[in-house]
């Protein structure tokens, strides 16, 4: 009875000494956990803008915007830089890092980062060192590595970088060339119901983008881009499906089948997927129902849409032209990474100048007329 006792009360003993314990050591460590994530997070947003940012940043383009990408290219370094000190053997944020480094030109140091996350066994920074080795570029070319790296992906349970190993395999890839063991590791994906694979077999395999209409490749690219939309509801293959129903190249244009596709990917809450169903209605030559759809997206900060909606104003399709709102739009739209918009307005500026030098060339005519 004592000795049961006893041992009843060292058992509550090292209950209350264990939760006491984790009740000292739960909020630090917790806190800890937090604060990484948080870092890493801030790396991350802030990369996406500098590379948003970049991406629509013409050689021509005005030293203050030139000037504002460059301190975000500063801020995304920072932000990354940081990140690492508290969680250096992370792949993902290895990664991350190192595109801040490119985006500062600092192409070496990027490289080091690559390769440290290769050897960490991230398998998207082994699918990049494998493209290096194959290509020669940034290290010495290496055929037989990238070969054996682009295998060891293969084997990984990381689908995004077994599809992009596979894909290495078909013609201009580093890998060998071995369309069998593409094909084979593309469709075993498929069976497990991955659209990604879906849409890569499609794309890369079949290539329904060059195929003939009504070809085997393309009834069976676009039976693989209708299932990862309808079944998965894959976004990409969502919006792929709408622009190939819109131009009417590789299947009967169908506009009815445009709008549906456009409809369901804004139904998953895709943000392209406005100015989509904009392209429709611009196709159609219903350029108000068009100009609605842009707008729409152009209040949620979708680039392309903001891009295409400052073009309906620049020539008055179903608006009234105003060449103030279209540059508008334009800046809008080139600041969340739109390229087309930050041509139109280089075109503007551009104009201006022309415009500019030719008035002062004619208040200069007078002034030699008069000597």
């Amino acid at each position: 009875m004592i000795s049961q006792y006893f041992k009843l009360s060292k058992t509550v003993l090292v209950f209350k000494v264990l939760m006491f314990f984790l009740l000292i050591t739960k909020t630090p460590f917790a806190s800890t956990v937090s604060e990484n994530e948080k870092v890493k997070t801030d790396c991350k947003i802030k990369l996406e803008q500098a590379r948003l940012w970049i991406r629509a940043t013409d050689f021509n383009a005005p030293e203050e915007e030139k000037s504002k990408v460059k301190v975000a290219v500063v801020d995304a370094n920072k932000a990354c830089t940081a990140a690492i000190k508290l969680a250096p053997g992370d792949g993902e944020l290895l990664v991350n890092s190192a595109y801040a480094l490119f985006a500062a030109e600092k192409k070496k140091e990027a490289v080091k980062l690559i390769e440290k996350a290769s050897k960490t066994g991230y398998p998207p920074a082994m699918v990049m060192v494998a493209r290096y080795l194959g290509r020669g570029e940034y290290m010495e070319k290496d055929a037989e590595g990238a070969w054996l790296l682009l295998l060891k992906i293969l084997k990984t349970e990381h689908v995004s970088a077994q599809i992009q190993a596979a894909l290495e395999f078909l013609p201009g890839g580093v890998g060998p060339e071995n369309i069998k063991r593409t094909k084979a590791t593309l469709l075993s994906l498929i069976e497990k119901g991955n659209s990604e694979a879906m849409i890569a077999y499609a794309m890369k395999v079949l290539k329904v983008q060059e195929a003939k209409p009504g070809s085997k490749e393309s009834k069976e690219g676009m039976k693989l881009l209708e299932q990862a939309a309808r079944e998965l509801k894959n976004p990409k293959a969502l919006i792929f499906l709408s622009l190939l129903y819109n131009q009417g190249n590789i299947v009967p244009r169908n506009a009815q089948k445009a709008i549906e596709y456009a409809q369901l990917a804004i139904d998953r809450n895709v943000p392209r997927a406005y100015g989509t169903m904009g392209q429709v209605y611009q196709n159609q030559g219903d350029n108000e129902k068009a100009v609605a759809w842009f707008e729409k997206g152009a209040a949620i900060d979708d680039g392309f849409s903001q891009g295409m909606l400052g073009f309906m104003y620049s020539g008055g399709f179903g608006v009234k032209q105003d060449i103030e709102k279209a540059i508008t739009w334009w800046k809008k739209a080139r600041w969340n990474g739109d390229r087309m918009a930050a041509s139109y307005l280089q075109v503007h500026r551009d104009k201006k100048k022309a415009q500019k030098a030719w008035e002062d060339s004619q208040k200069e005519k007078p002034n030699k007329q008069s000597k």
